[in-house]
């Protein structure tokens, strides 16, 4: 069985940037390993990086997996098989990582900004993966590459160019997030049936143009946001250094 190009060239440039990407903020901003609450020093990878580097690794895997599966819908049981453990375990990690660095006083800058680029590597590859199999609309997939991968590279960017900000999560960022993450999640049933469920074809239309509403709505509320961090730099200054948070 072989995997279409796109789908491992897409894995293999997202996984390697994203390594990378780690890599150089281990380098340059160690203090990111200090624990934001207490200021202890962390010298080594906490339990909830652990399990943010493991759903890393996982991702690329599944995406592979699930191309093999497409290629043929009586695919290897198997296959099938590991595909549910594997996809059991990037969301076991994705759930604990989070509770245990707030249990266990470990909430460090490095988390904070890996369990975001989690989710946002899922989405996009995930994406690419459904719209190469025709799944997906192509104007929902730019709205989606828009908003997830386009936020990760301004995120960057502003860090490149020492532009304070905070990472701020809301509701409808995190709604957009959920929802994203069920849709794909549901759109990719597909590569193993046909037809997944009556009317399933109208039902992801449906909730395209649902996702697209929360797409818009959320990225609104980001630009505003981000507007509001270009215009008032001092005070973001300020406010991080109190709360001994510095991006």
């Amino acid at each position: 069985m072989k995997v279409d190009p796109i789908i491992s060239v897409a894995v293999i440039l997202s996984e390697t940037f994203l390594v990378a990407c780690m890599w150089g903020f281990f380098i340059l901003k160690i203090d990111w390993l200090k624990d934001i609450n207490t200021g202890k020093e962390i010298y080594h990878l906490n339990i909830s990086n652990v399990l943010s580097a493991i759903r890393f690794s996982l991702v690329p895997m599944l995406i592979v997996m699930f191309g093999l599966v497409s290629e043929n819908n009586n695919g290897n049981i198997k296959i099938k098989i590991s595909i549910f453990i594997f996809t059991v375990i990037v969301c076991l990690t994705d759930l604990f990582d989070g509770i245990l660095a707030r249990k266990l006083n470990e909430v460090t800058k490095l988390g904070m900004v890996l369990d975001p680029v989690g989710d946002f590597l899922m989405i996009t590859c995930f994406s690419i993966l459904i719209f190469s199999k025709n799944i997906i609309d192509w104007w929902f997939f730019i709205l989606i590459m828009i908003r997830i991968p386009g936020l990760f590279i301004l995120m960057v960017f502003f860090l490149i160019t020492d532009i304070k900000f905070k990472l701020k999560t809301t509701f409808l960022g995190r709604a957009t997030i959920f929802y994203l993450l069920c849709f794909l999640g549901i759109s990719a049933l597909k590569l193993f049936v046909d037809k997944p469920f009556p009317f399933f074809d109208e039902f992801i239309i449906v909730t395209e143009i649902i996702g697209a509403i929360l797409i818009v709505l959320s990225s609104a509320q980001k630009i505003k946001l981000l507007i509001y961090y270009l215009k008032n730099q001092k005070i973001i200054r300020k406010e991080l250094s109190k709360e001994n948070i510095q991006f």
